[in-house]
């Protein structure tokens, strides 16, 4: 079994307080998201489903983690990154867009938080694996 100090390595990075900073980091780009989004809905062509954005949002969040884990590599941090962009993004459309909340609210929330997971960890993996070629 690993040591205690490697586990906490991989999954909170190398340098703590870089960390916290990136978890702030995390937090400003959901506030970005967030309010990048809000106008989206006042905007009559513009489809928050349509593939380019959320292509757009996913590689976002995909750049967000690998930056993370490239300068830190953990795995938690990284995840972190993602679900500031990805929550962000979603939680406009449960708070304006929705008239009868309920189910739906869950569907939003578990497709920002599982995609926020699936994209944090590949962006870890790739941060790392770039940080590894060096």
């Amino acid at each position: 079994m690993p040591s205690r100090d490697a586990v906490d390595t991989l999954l909170f990075g190398e340098q703590p307080a870089l960390s916290a900073q990136f978890v702030r980091v995390a937090g400003a780009l959901f506030f970005l998201a967030l309010f990048a989004h809000l106008p989206v809905r006042y905007l009559d062509g513009v489809a928050t489903s349509d593939g380019l954005v959320i292509g757009a949002v996913a590689v976002a969040m995909l750049v967000a983690a690998a930056v993370g884990a490239y300068v830190n590599s953990g795995v938690l941090v990284s995840i972190a990154l993602a679900a500031g962009i990805g929550v962000g993004f979603y939680a406009p459309a449960i708070v304006f867009e929705l008239r009868a909340p309920g189910e739906a609210t869950l569907w939003i929330l578990a497709v920002g938080s599982f995609s926020s997971l699936a994209v944090g960890v590949a962006g870890f993996a790739v941060g790392r694996g770039a940080r590894r070629l060096e």
